[in-house]
């Protein structure tokens, strides 16, 4: 029973399809290998209707006893016509093949479509992209025959990133003990991921910066949480076996962007919710929901598989409130819920208590009390390095 894995792009253009399929191509195949699947052939189809797909369903007609899995970056590859999207599953499911798609988010989708879904998904349309060096970066990384002079060159163009980068990985945020000067050095020596995780964090920064515009929302108070709580899992990850630790501060950093986007995008609906000064992040979601129709952790879901996001990242950002519904990264969504308490704590200026911790996190990330209430008592005092956050990273 053979792995195959369908391509396909809507775009007359053929420059623009072409890079559309190498990148549906790529993300497949670092699929695969993340996951050990050995893949036996790659269809690929230029489309000019979303209900004529000849290559998909010559698939279809061939799949039946000799296809085990087809491989598909996200559920738009299949078709944009909902109807015809579910009549290829339903046949696929027929014919016991499964789909796999690789932005994880194609599952989590129909759940939010079964939502009341007011103004947030009208103004999501004009949520921005990241900046084309940000996504160019992240390509050339995941090549192994990259060198850090190429990237290094690349980033350098960008004289504000870079200024960005540099001011956030030599800050105390991030407590690297010795001066950075350059981008290539920052990439000689804290590697690819690291790097790749501050180009992200400080982007999104500059994205969804300080809008005086909107009284609603404490721009300033958010990006204090996020940096407290990205320092916050950083140190809690020294003490925890976690897969992939170079991207956890990046990862924590933006954990709550769900709600930057739903105070910028649906800012009427979201001051509703302040109105109610909700007492914990239960409650907080729970109007997020009655007022925009989703929270913040499932609109944060949505922007970060359309930016294309590294996994981690999206998980984080999808499951830093439930971190059981976590596939692959349940520990690093646990540590950042963590994090993320302590920093309550050090902003309201108030005494972390481990006891309002939820016994399965800690058994979760495995860490003693003690461990915890020594990186609490660091942070705590020197709470006031953390006070300007915009400054490292505006330019």
């Amino acid at each position: 029973m053979k792995t195959i894995a369908y391509l396909c792009s809507y775009e007359l253009n053929s420059e623009i399809s072409a890079q559309q399929l190498a990148k549906q191509r790529a993300e497949i195949n670092n699929f695969c290998k993340v996951h050990g699947i050995k893949l036996d052939e790659i269809y690929t189809e230029i489309a000019s209707k979303d209900d004529y797909k000849p290559v998909l369903l010559n698939i279809m007609s061939n799949s039946f006893n000799t296809t085990q899995r087809i491989i598909i970056s996200n559920t738009d590859v299949i078709s944009r016509d909902k109807n015809f999207k579910d009549w290829v599953c339903d046949e696929f499911n027929r014919m016991h093949v499964e789909i796999a798609y690789v932005s994880m988010q194609d599952n989590k989708q129909d759940n939010f479509q079964k939502k009341n879904l007011p103004t947030i998904t009208e103004n999501i349309k004009n949520i921005p992209s990241l900046p084309e060096i940000i996504t160019k970066s992240i390509e050339i990384m995941q090549d192994e025959n990259t060198s850090a002079e190429t990237l290094a060159r690349l980033i350098s163009n960008d004289i504000g990133l870079t200024a960005r980068v540099l001011k956030l990985v030599n800050s105390a945020y991030y407590g690297f003990p010795k001066q950075i000067s350059t981008i290539k050095q920052a990439i000689t020596i804290l590697g690819f991921t690291t790097i790749k995780g501050l180009i992200i964090s400080a982007s999104v920064f500059k994205m969804f910066s300080y809008n005086s515009n909107n009284s609603s929302f404490n721009y300033k108070r958010f990006w204090k949480h996020s940096i407290i709580t990205a320092s916050t899992a950083r140190q809690l990850a020294q003490y925890v076996e976690i897969k992939k630790i170079e991207d956890i501060f990046s990862a924590a950093f933006l954990h709550n962007i769900g709600k930057i986007i739903l105070a910028h995008y649906d800012k009427e609906n979201y001051a509703k919710i302040n109105k109610h000064n909700p007492k914990n992040e239960i409650e907080q979601m729970k109007y997020e929901e009655e007022y925009c129709g989703l929270n913040h952790c499932e609109i944060g879901n949505i922007i970060a598989y359309s930016w294309n996001l590294p996994e981690i990242f999206c998980e984080i950002i999808t499951n830093h409130h439930s971190y059981k519904n976590s596939l692959n990264y349940s520990v690093e969504c646990a540590v950042v819920s963590l994090a993320s308490e302590i920093a309550n704590s050090i902003e309201n200026n108030t005494e972390f208590n481990i006891d309002n911790i939820t016994l399965d996190i800690l058994e979760k990330i495995n860490i003693s009390s003690q461990n915890i209430y020594c990186i609490y008592k660091n942070l705590k005092d020197n709470a006031t390095s953390f006070n300007d956050i915009e400054k490292i990273l505006s330019r």
